[in-house]
């Protein structure tokens, strides 16, 4: 397999889970014409809000999330590839939420999943503030998953900051590395695209950056502006702040190309 089409769903989540397996059913629907190996969604597909009471007491747990049941369904019925970019759920016998990246194969059996390493701890401006450690479980495994022979590396947005996660990545020989976010107005403004395009660079890498868009559930507001960025860290392809699907065909070879002209990855 040379050439994978991927379909990025850029969407406008509520704070209700079963409206939003309706919301990203519809636009599954729609990329079908374009024909996707793999379709992505962004952080927090299924439920999105300022509230940490709200959030606590409404997440779902995994066996009974209706974004990951409709995801198995749709992959399955469609012989697609999903990636959930990510799902906030409960976890039995645990008191913290899990942010968790679903990457479904085209048979709409559940193949991996990961932890959001890097909690989002951060003060951006004296309104706007975030301490996710608070209410997640960090995960401490980076992962990956395959589409044939193709391996991509899983992250969620805050991870993005942190490159040597990245590396980790790139030296198990991913040629892809997925960056689901629910990213921040501010800090997507001024960092979203010069991050991916340097994990893209450092790493001779495809990078596909899925973003939420839109105004939430309490005031909340994400940044969208979801791309795809070529290993060379040429922007393939990106949206603004609306919910869209992104379609792009990329050629996989050109990450041999690239690793050949800039060999970085062997001296480190």
């Amino acid at each position: 397999m040379n050439k994978l089409k991927i379909s990025q769903v850029q969407f406008q989540a509520s704070h209700i889970p079963s409206l939003n397996a309706e919301i990203l059913e519809k636009s599954f629907n729609k990329t079908l014409k374009f024909k996707p190996h793999l379709i992505c969604t962004p952080e927090c597909s299924n439920i999105i809000t300022n509230d940490k009471n709200y959030l606590i007491s409404n997440a779902p747990y995994q066996n009974t999330c209706p974004v990951l049941k409709m995801a198995k369904d749709f992959a399955k019925k469609n012989k697609v590839t999903i990636n959930l970019g990510s799902l906030l759920l409960k976890v039995k016998k645990q008191r913290k939420l899990v942010n968790r990246s679903y990457f479904i194969n085209n048979n709409g059996v559940l193949e991996k999943t990961y932890d959001k390493i890097h909690m989002f701890d951060v003060k951006i401006n004296h309104k706007e503030k975030h301490q996710e450690s608070s209410l997640f479980q960090a995960g401490n495994e980076i992962a990956y998953a395959k589409i044939n022979t193709i391996k991509l590396g899983m992250t969620i947005c805050y991870d993005l900051r942190f490159p040597s996660l990245y590396r980790k990545l790139a030296k198990k020989d991913c040629t892809i590395i997925l960056v689901p976010a629910a990213f921040t107005r501010p800090t997507g403004k001024d960092h979203w695209e010069i991050l991916n395009r340097s994990r893209a660079i450092e790493n001779n890498i495809f990078i596909i950056a899925t973003g939420m868009c839109g105004n939430h559930h309490m005031k909340r507001k994400t940044y969208g502006y979801s791309l795809l960025v070529d290993p060379w860290g040429k922007i393939v392809n990106i949206t603004k702040n609306k919910p869209y699907i992104l379609n792009s065909t990329i050629n996989l070879s050109d990450v041999k190309k690239i690793r050949k002209k800039i060999p970085s990855l062997k001296y480190e």
